[in-house]
């Protein structure tokens, strides 16, 4: 029997804690359990239910299953990220496997606990899109798989507003942290900014303030439009924070 994490986790700690990554997940593909559905666990999962999982999964002679599995209250760590797991035909090696609870051939994505599901979902994959640097756009849904012949995850399960939601789960305030040379190794300066669209942003007059530089522009604007060759940047996505070093 396949080794399982088998809790629910915060999912930001949770992938902190990955050293040792055995695979290259290229994209998220996303599922329904279809069975059981919302109805049949109107109270979610439970380890119990993980531990069924595994046995079914083993009994079918599979090596792994899905990354996560969503309800409505939260996010279960099923087969370990660290490994390749075992949710779609064609993409097993290549993507990150997501089951959502519910049949969404007929029960609501967008209402009651389907919208929490959906939520939870979305929180999920966009922190694994920050994390392993994944466009949400190129996320799949099960039945893109051609080897895959049922409609999973659900005709109520729309991908365009889905990635749209994602994208703006990804819209967060950042933290810009900016160093000047020869200021030894305390930042000049902490400010705000905005993360869209894999970009990051801040307000020019903060950014010049700490800087003591001037771009000629007001406004919101990109981070290296401000700062431009002069700096070198780090990106941590898993707190949120631009690191901006002057050279």
């Amino acid at each position: 029997m396949f080794r399982i994490v088998g809790r629910k986790v915060n999912i930001k700690d949770y992938l902190r804690t990955i050293v040792d990554m055995k695979w290259n997940p290229q994209f998220i593909t996303l599922h329904n359990t279809a069975a059981p559905s919302l109805a049949q666990r109107p109270n979610g999962f439970t380890e119990q239910h993980m531990r069924n999982l595994q046995g079914y999964y083993s009994g079918k002679g599979w090596p792994g299953g899905p990354h996560f599995f969503v309800d409505q209250n939260g996010i279960w760590a099923f087969n370990p990220i660290e490994l390749p797991g075992v949710h779609s035909p064609s993409w097993n090696k290549k993507a990150i496997g997501v089951e959502m609870l519910g049949d969404y051939s007929y029960e609501s994505f967008n209402s009651g606990d389907g919208a929490k599901v959906r939520d939870n979902t979305v929180l999920l994959i966009a922190e694994l899109s920050k994390h392993f640097s994944f466009d949400p756009k190129t996320m799949k849904l099960h039945k893109e798989d051609k080897k895959t012949t049922h409609d999973c995850p659900g005709k109520n399960v729309s991908k365009d507003e889905f990635i749209k939601l994602v994208e703006k789960e990804l819209n967060q305030e950042t933290k810009i942290v900016i160093y000047r040379k020869g200021e030894g190794h305390d930042p000049a300066g902490i400010t705000s900014g905005l993360y869209k669209d894999g970009v990051n942003y801040g307000m020019v007059k903060n950014v010049e303030a700490i800087t003591g530089t001037s771009c000629g522009k007001t406004g919101l604007q990109p981070i290296r439009v401000i700062l431009g060759n002069k700096y070198t940047y780090s990106w941590d996505a898993p707190n949120m924070k631009l690191y901006c070093v002057e050279k």
